[in-house]
Parts: C-alpha cells; sequence; structure tokens
C-alpha cells in the first residue's frame, strides 16, 4: 500500500476523497478485485520484510475500509443517488476486530448497518447491493442491519454484540447517526452499574466455555492462535474489562489511567504484537483463514519466518517454543489483570470480609493467597523462594500474581551454587514427597521460571512440541498434566475408576522417587532421537545432583528408562505366555517399582490428551499388573502352572454334570496347550458348550458384554482363510477388533475369540445388533457373501484420512525370541477399516496360522500385533519373514489402489 496513501487513512481522511476517479468506476467489481489483489501483496511483501504484526493488521484494515467505502458509494451511485450522508438515513461501521483496526489478511470482515428508526426500501437495496459487491470481491463479511435502539438491545443482552460495539469505528456514512449510537451506549450500557456487572459475570462465564473448547494449556501442540490459552483473545478480554471497568480504550489509556505499569503494557503488546505476525504469516501462507497452527504448517511458517536450525532442534521446534513463550507472557499478563480487576464474586466477598491476616516469617495468607509480608518486605535468598512454595504446598492458598511477580523478578537468586546445594535438594524432594499436592506446586514453579532454574534440563523441554498426531500437549505441560493425574490418584477417595490405583500408590515407599521419575520420563525429549537412553543419562546425573541415594536414584533411573514398556507389553503382546511374564519379574525385580511403573504408565497416557487412556487400556495394563504381581510375590513357576490345572479341573467337572465324561476329556486333549494357560474355568465351561452346539453347522457365536467391550467367541470349522473373513465381516460391520485369541482343535474345530467394539466408541455392543451380525458371519463362513466388496463398501463410508497428515507407509517388524513358539509380527500401517482383514488375507496366502492377535491405535496409525506360525508349525525362517514382510508392505500399501 502507498504510504502517503497509509498515512492519510491514518489521519482520518475520509477514504471516499482518497479514491482516483478512473475508467475503473464503470467496472466496480474488477476494480475491487484489483485493488484487494494489488494491496494485498504490497502488505505481503511488507510482511515479509519484517514490519510488525499490528501493523499489517491495521494496513489490511485501511484497506478493506478504502473497499467497503468504495463499494457502498457504488451501491448508493447506482441505486439511490439522491441519498445524503446528511439525511442520516445510514452509517457504515466497522465492529469487533475490524473495528479495532486489527485484520489479519484473510479474516473476516464484521460490518453493521446502522440506520434510521425507519428505513426505507431505498437504503435496504444500497445495503444489498453492497454486500453483493463485497462478497464478489473476496471478502468474507458478516453483517448486521439495526437501528440505534436495537443496537442498545442487543448490547445490553448480549455479551458478544457489547464487545462488538464497544470496538466499533465508522467506515463511512453518517457520522451524525454513528455519534447518536455511541452517545446512547454510552449512556445507557456502559455507565450502568447494573448492566456492568451483568456483562463482567457473562464474560467470565464465557472465557471458562472457551478454554473448555479451546484448551486451559498454553502448550497444546496445535494452538488456536486467537482462542487457545495465551492466544489474542486474551488481550481482547483485558481491553473489554478495561472499558467496562475503567471507561479506556487500548492499552495506552490504560496505562494513564494508572491500572497498569508500563513495563507491563510493553510486554503484553509486544507478546500481542509477535502473536499477530504469526497469525498474518498463517493466512498469507496458506491464502486462507488459518488461525489453527497445525503440524503441517509449523514447519512452512517457520521456514517462512526465517528460523533455521540451531542446537539438535529443528525450525518448527524453535519456532514454536517463541510461540509458547510470548504466548505464555500474555496468558500471565490477562490471567492477573482479570484476577486483579474482575474477580470471581466468591473472591470479592471472601476479600472483604476476611481482615485477619496469617503470618508465616516473610510470608503471609490473606485473601486465600500467599504474600510477601509487609511493603518492605523483600526475598532475599534462594531459600525464601522454596519456602513460598512449601508454604502454599502445605497450608493449601495460591501464590498470588504479585508474589508470582516477585519471584520471577528474582530467579537471580538461584545460581548453580545454590542449586547443587543440600540445601535445595532436600527442599526440592520435599515438595515432591507431598502425596497428591505435587502438580499444583510444580505448575505454578514452571509458571514463575524457578522449576527451570532448579533443574536446566527441564528447561530444554519447555515450550518444546512434539511433532506427531499423538500427544496434545507440548513436553512440558504433557509431564505436567501426567502429574496432575498422578495427584488425582492419590485423592481419589470413593472414586471406583481410580480406587485401584490408589490403594497401589499408597504402598509406595517413597513417592518423592516416583513424582520425580514422572517428573523426568521425557526428559531425553529435544536432543534428537533415542529420547529414552538420552533420558535415562540425564536422570542420572539430576539425580546426583539432588544427592538421592542409591536405591531412591537407581528407582529414578529405572522409571525413566522403562517408562514405555509395561504400555507396549501390555498393548502389544501375548500376557498369557508365563516366560514373557517372567522376563518382564525379573526387569521390575520387585512389587515397589511394579507399583511405580504402573501409576507412571497411567499418568503418563492421562497426559498425551483427552481420550487417549480408556478402560481397554487399562484392562490389559491391569492384567500385566497382576500376573507379574503374583509372579513377584510367588515366584515359583509352578504354581501359576497348578492355577491352570485347577481350573480345567473345575471346568471338566462341571461339564461332565450335563456331557459325556470322555467328550469333555477328548475336548481338552484336543485343545492347544495355550488354550489352558490362558483361559478361565468359567470361560472355558462357555466355550465347549458352544463347540458341542456348533454340530454341522457352519458358525456358532456366543457374546458376552463388557463395559468398555464385548467378547465374541466364534466357533466353527476350520478351513483356510476362516479368520480373514470373519475378521473382513466385523469391519463390514461397523465394528473394531481390539484383540482376537485363535485356538484350533485337532479334529479341525476352530474357537476364535475376539474382543470387539463399535467404531469410535468405548463401549460394549448392543445386544440388539448381535443377531444380525452373527448371520453376516455365517453367510461369509458359507461363501454366501463377498467379503472383500462388503470391506470396500464400509471404507467408503468412513471418512478419509485427513489430508494435513502425513501418510503412513506400512512397514512390518519380526521378533522372534518374544516367543519359543510362534513368530511375533508387529504390522504398523495406516490406520483405516478392513486393515486386520487385509492382514489375515497376506498371512493365509502364505500358510501362515495366527494364535494371537492385538490391534491398537498408536499416534493416529495402527500397530497391529499377531503371533504367527509356519505352514509346518513352529517360528519363521530368515527366508519367510523375508516374503512375508515384502507382502505385508506391498498389500497394505495406501498408496496402491483398493481391493478389485
Amino acid at each position: 500500500m502507498d504510504l502517503a496513501f497509509e498515512e492519510r487513512l491514518r489521519r482520518g481522511e475520509d477514504p471516499l476523497s482518497l479514491v482516483p476517479r478512473s475508467e475503473a468506476d464503470d467496472e466496480p467489481l474488477e476494480a475491487l478485485r484489483r485493488l484487494l489483489k494489488v494491496e494485498t501483496e504490497r502488505l505481503r511483501i511488507r510482511h515479509r520484510f519484517g514490519l510488525g504484526g499490528r501493523e499489517i493488521a491495521a494496513g489490511r484494515s485501511h484497506l478493506v475500509d478504502l473497499v467497503v467505502s468504495r463499494a457502498c458509494r457504488r451501491a448508493a451511485a447506482e441505486l439511490a443517488p439522491s441519498l445524503s450522508a446528511t439525511q442520516e438515513q445510514i452509517a457504515v461501521i466497522a465492529v469487533g476486530g475490524y473495528g479495532r483496526g486489527e485484520l489479519a489478511p484473510w479474516s473476516d470482515v464484521d460490518l453493521l448497518f446502522l440506520h434510521a428508526e425507519r428505513a426505507d426500501d431505498e437504503v435496504k437495496a444500497v445495503v444489498e447491493r453492497a454486500l453483493v459487491l463485497l462478497w464478489d470481491a473476496g471478502l468474507t463479511v458478516g453483517h448486521s442491519f439495526r437501528t440505534v435502539r436495537e443496537c442498545v438491545a442487543m448490547a445490553i443482552g448480549d455479551l458478544h454484540s457489547r464487545t462488538a460495539l464497544a470496538e466499533a469505528r465508522l467506515v463511512t456514512g453518517s457520522e451524525a447517526l454513528f455519534a447518536r449510537m455511541v452517545e446512547r451506549l454510552e449512556t445507557l450500557v456502559f455507565a450502568s452499574a447494573r448492566t456492568t456487572h451483568s456483562f463482567l459475570e457473562s464474560l467470565r462465564v464465557d472465557l471458562a466455555l472457551r478454554r473448555e473448547r479451546h484448551g486451559h494449556a498454553v502448550g497444546l501442540q496445535e494452538p488456536h492462535v486467537k482462542e487457545s490459552a495465551g492466544g489474542l483473545r486474551d488481550l481482547h478480554a483485558v481491553l473489554w474489562v478495561a472499558h467496562a471497568v475503567f471507561g479506556t480504550r487500548g492499552l495506552a489509556a490504560l496505562r494513564e489511567r494508572g491500572a497498569l505499569g508500563e513495563g507491563e503494557a510493553k510486554a503484553a503488546l509486544r507478546a500481542y504484537d509477535h502473536l499477530c505476525r504469526i497469525r498474518n504469516e498463517a493466512h498469507f501462507a496458506t491464502g486462507r483463514k488459518s488461525d489453527v497452527l497445525t503440524l503441517d504448517l509449523q514447519p512452512a511458517l517457520a521456514e517462512s519466518l526465517g528460523y533455521r536450525p540451531r542446537r539438535g532442534l529443528q525450525p518448527s521446534e524453535l519456532f514454536m517454543r517463541d510461540y509458547y513463550r510470548r504466548a505464555s507472557e500474555l496468558h500471565r499478563f490477562a490471567h492477573g489483570f482479570l484476577l486483579r480487576h474482575a474477580p470471581p464474586p466468591s473472591r470479592r466477598s471472601f476479600s472483604l470480609g476476611l481482615l485477619r491476616r496469617r503470618p508465616r516469617g516473610t510470608f503471609e495468607i490473606r485473601d486465600g493467597k500467599v504474600y510477601t509480608r509487609g511493603e518492605a518486605a523483600s526475598l532475599g535468598s534462594a531459600r525464601r523462594l522454596l519456602e513460598a512454595f512449601a508454604i502454599a504446598q502445605s497450608e493449601g492458598p495460591e501464590l498470588s500474581e504479585e508474589l508470582k511477580l516477585e519471584i520471577a523478578g528474582s530467579l537471580r537468586l538461584v545460581d548453580r551454587a545454590f542449586r547443587e546445594s543440600a540445601e535445595a535438594s532436600r527442599a526440592l524432594m520435599r515438595l515432591l514427597e507431598a502425596r497428591g499436592r505435587v502438580g499444583p506446586t510444580l505448575r505454578a514453579l514452571h509458571q514463575t521460571g524457578l522449576l527451570g532454574r532448579l533443574m536446566p534440563e527441564f528447561a530444554r523441554v519447555t515450550f518444546l512440541v512434539q511433532h506427531d498426531f499423538y500427544h496434545r500437549y507440548t513436553v512440558d505441560e504433557h509431564t505436567l498434566t501426567a502429574i496432575d493425574a498422578l495427584d488425582r490418584v492419590a485423592l481419589a477417595s470413593g472414586d471406583p475408576a481410580l480406587e485401584r490405583f490408589r490403594r497401589v500408590f499408597e504402598e509406595v515407599q517413597q513417592p518423592g522417587v516416583l513424582y520425580l521419575g514422572l517428573l523426568l520420563h521425557d526428559i531425553g525429549k529435544g536432543h534428537g532421537g533415542g529420547h529414552v537412553a538420552r533420558g535415562t543419562r540425564i536422570a542420572e546425573r539430576v539425580c546426583a545432583r539432588l544427592r538421592l541415594g542409591a536405591r531412591a536414584a537407581e528407582d529414578v533411573g529405572f522409571l525413566v528408562e522403562a517408562h514405555l514398556e509395561m504400555s507396549q507389553i501390555s498393548q502389544r503382546r501375548d500376557l498369557t505366555d508365563p516366560a514373557l511374564i517372567a522376563g518382564f519379574a525379573r526387569r521390575v525385580s520387585s512389587l515397589d517399582r511394579l507399583g511405580m511403573l504402573l501409576l507412571l504408565t497411567y499418568a503418563d497416557h492421562c497426559g498425551v490428551g483427552p481420550g487417549i487412556w480408556n478402560e481397554w487400556k487399562g484392562s490389559l495394563l491391569w492384567d500385566l499388573y497382576t500376573r507379574t504381581r503374583a509372579l513377584l510375590t510367588e515366584p515359583d513357576p509352578a504354581a501359576g502352572e497348578g492355577r491352570s490345572a485347577d481350573a480345567r479341573e473345575r471346568a471338566a467337572r462341571q461339564l461332565q454334570e450335563e456331557f459325556a465324561p470322555s467328550e469333555v476329556e477328548r475336548h481338552f486333549a484336543l485343545m492347544p496347550e495355550r488354550y489352558v494357560r490362558a483361559t478361565d474355568g468359567a470361560d472355558m465351561v462357555r466355550h465347549f458348550r458352544l463347540l458341542q452346539a456348533l454340530g454341522e453347522r457352519a458358525l456358532a457365536a456366543d457374546w458376552r458384554s463388557e463395559t468398555h467391550c464385548t467378547d465374541l467367541v466364534v466357533a466353527a470349522r476350520d478351513h483356510a482363510g476362516l479368520l480373514a473373513q470373519l475378521a473382513g465381516t466385523i469391519t463390514a460391520q461397523g465394528l473394531d477388533i481390539l484383540s482376537v485369541d485363535v485356538y484350533t482343535r485337532e479334529d479341525q474345530r476352530a474357537l476364535d475369540v475376539f474382543k470387539v467394539r463399535p467404531v469410535g466408541d468405548h463401549a460394549a455392543v448392543a445386544p440388539a445388533r448381535w443377531p444380525a451380525i452373527e448371520d453376516a458371519l455365517r453367510a461369509a463362513v458359507e461363501g454366501g457373501v463377498d467379503v472383500v466388496a462388503a470391506v470396500e463398501k464400509r471404507r467408503g463410508m468412513v471418512r478419509r484420512r485427513s489430508k494435513r497428515r502425513p501418510l503412513v507407509l506400512p512397514a512390518a517388524r519380526f521378533d522372534f525370541q518374544a516367543s519359543s513358539a510362534s513368530t511375533v509380527v508387529e504390522v504398523r500401517a495406516e490406520d483405516e477399516p478392513g486393515l486386520v482383514f487385509r492382514i489375515a488375507s497376506v498371512f493365509s496366502a502364505h500358510g501362515l496360522d495366527i494364535g494371537f492377535a492385538k490391534i491398537a491405535t498408536e499416534k493416529s496409525h495402527a500397530l497391529d500385533v499377531f503371533y504367527v506360525t509356519g505352514a509346518q508349525g513352529g517360528p519363521l525362517d530368515a527366508e519367510e519373514r523375508a516374503r512375508v514382510g515384502a507382502a505385508l508392505v506391498a498389500a497394505l500399501d495406501p498408496r496402491r489402489a483398493p481391493h478389485s
């Protein structure tokens, strides 16, 4: 945009007078399009040369002013040449962000067409024509058509109308009509204590809802630059409250009023401008309104904004770290301002009634907060910084915003000598020992910057984005969220979902060791690949600096080194394998470590993001825990074998009351050895009855609902491709397969045990659906249905993969050491309906038998695990592994055409 032209706009000259009359006036639409295109490109160039975010947004607003004015003038010239601004018929007003003069390149343009009490058809026609011109020119326009009276009514009763009108600005039209609206709003709305009180209450509710929708944490993996915590909306909320409470517009006026310090205002504007610049870049880079910093967009933005690799960090990681730092600054500023000037009612009434102060040395507790004591009080030493957190943790109040600022300004006191002192180590470990009260303390330490000073290793992962489609938070926020989850376990009295975790937590001998292990479990990230090994070495250094005893340091190192193992084993391996459980028991070596690792694994899942932890994962984790605990408390392997034999004997005695003993004995003799080891007595009874009911029929099924899924047991005559037929049909019926156990009697009677649930639902399959699903399975086994076509039809019904997520290319990994009788095949592939069917079809085509499978989605791709044996039985040899692996990769390649 021409600098002289922009300067004239800033001086408030009428944009209509600045438009040169030319032949373009005869072609208004093309002229508007050309103006928008050319001037937007000029803005983009100036942005690329480093112009500030707010300046570009102001330039875009000035450009839109010109386009709106020109469209309105053309519409009036065409339809109402006699219409004059002096008649006070209409005023065109910018509201919202456009009213503030802060438009990102492709943001919506919000207009209010203010008209006299009775708008004639001529005025309406002009407005409609102007809107058509603006839309056709390429602007996204939100508009309203109201009188002054209607505007006042809306501002009184609607939060968003009031905030929009508080930022209203005349673009063109009747100045008198606009002035009348401003005067009425000031008198009847903004100056009214009653409406202001109602507005502040509504604003608090709206902010809470925004947090629920967009997250409470700044460190979201894919933040919304406008709406997330620390986004642009945080400053908008400050301006709205300032206008309501002080009648000011803008931070400069607020500073002049004395409600804001100069340094505070400068820091807030610096952070806000940084976010505006990022938002502008996102719009320019995509050519559309893009306010969410998605994972695929972050590298492009980082490159355009000049970030380069540094100290092992990618440009996108450095870019997002800067974003989080600025967003965190803005969030702290807004949070503190709102607490001071728009506190919740309960806090106001509490503060008015509580006159008594409770001194605590250098500090005092008042109004439910910890403050420094006396106006002349000084923190003075690093020890006192930690003392404030100890008081807050032990007695319950939070640190006041003023004290947090004092601590943040005193971090220089925490030097290397103090960090390595016994005093600092004891103080930090005491904070970590407070079972159930560690999360808020560590979060406050982190917010003030003190945690990073005490533990520079944690500062390395602060605001570090994780470039996968699994974690929702940055590494530091993930860690703190996990610690919050562990606190909830400690305080879970009466919560049935957490009660068994709480009982395990009560057995943990040193909770501080568990909390420290959880704090450090991802500390190796941000150093390149292999974060577990790196993290273990870093944890050893931290434990040495903290002067932990040898056993405690070993336990912390173990937790960091093994923090993925319990999840991986429970979700990827056959937990009925005695050798697997024995190996894991040797790995953990003690009940205390087993309990700590269980709790860390649970908390780690909870810290990934909402919905990641579910009852299915919980059941697998508890199965591994209970089997390992039993072995640690009763290490004799013969005891486990004896329990299996006892279960078989109990089942046999019960069955012999209904069936011929010879039939019962024959059944157990024909079943594979693993069946007795993996199945409890009640299920053995169910399965025998089902096989007896099969007779000469093609298929028989038995159903049992659980809280998180449904057990589906299918009995059928075994034949090549049976599992593929069953799996494909289950998929075609809209069910997810979680696991499958495959048992084949020596007389070729197959017993396949599935755990299934509806797609996208962590619940059991409705019993009303069972008959139809069973009929479909029977038809598939009998050959009366094309399973391939049914699976493809289901795939066509499912929403396709997000284009912004990178394609997952298939890979097959073979583990021939995990089982002595089978080869374990881990298949990583694009998660899509029918995947189990396609994998099972490959195995069947190569003459392999599947004995067991677990199905999981991890980091937005499928990781399915199969225990297979070769055509002659036993594990696969090297040649078979190579051949099957190549076939799996070829069959599952998402770039290939689907089955024909």
